[in-house]
C-alpha cells in the first residue's frame, strides 16, 4: 500500500508526517502542488524537512507547472517533477491511499 500525501499549502507538515510513516516502513509519496512547491527554492526555511523526508525514504513529487510558475528548478534534490496526469494515476491506483494535507 502506498500513502500519497498531497499538499498545496503545508509542505513542512506533510513532509514531516510522511517522514515518520516512511521510517515506520510505509511507502510514502508527498506530492507538492501549487504554493507548496516553494519549499524547493534554494535556502527555503523548510529545506531541512525536505532533506529529512528524502533521507527517510519518502518519494517527493512536485507539480512541474506549479514549480515553473514560481521559477523554481529543483537543484540536486531527489524531487521528481511530474505532471498532473502522473498525480492522477498515483491517486487512482487501487493500492494508493491518498490524503489531502
Amino acid at each position: 500500500m502506498t500513502v500519497a500525501l498531497l499538499t498545496s499549502q503545508q509542505p513542512a507538515e506533510a513532509l514531516a508526517l510522511g517522514s515518520g510513516w516512511a521510517r515506520d516502513g510505509e511507502d510514502v509519496v508527498v506530492v507538492l502542488l501549487d504554493a507548496a512547491t516553494i519549499v524547493l527554492r534554494p535556502g527555503h526555511d523548510d529545506a531541512a524537512n525536505l532533506r529529512e523526508a528524502t533521507e527517510a525514504g519518502v518519494r517527493v513529487w512536485a507539480h512541474d507547472h506549479a514549480a515553473a510558475e514560481r521559477l523554481i528548478v529543483p537543484g540536486d534534490t531527489e524531487v521528481e517533477l511530474v505532471d498532473l496526469e502522473a498525480v492522477a494515476q498515483l491517486v487512482g491506483e487501487p493500492e494508493t491511499r491518498a490524503q489531502w494535507w
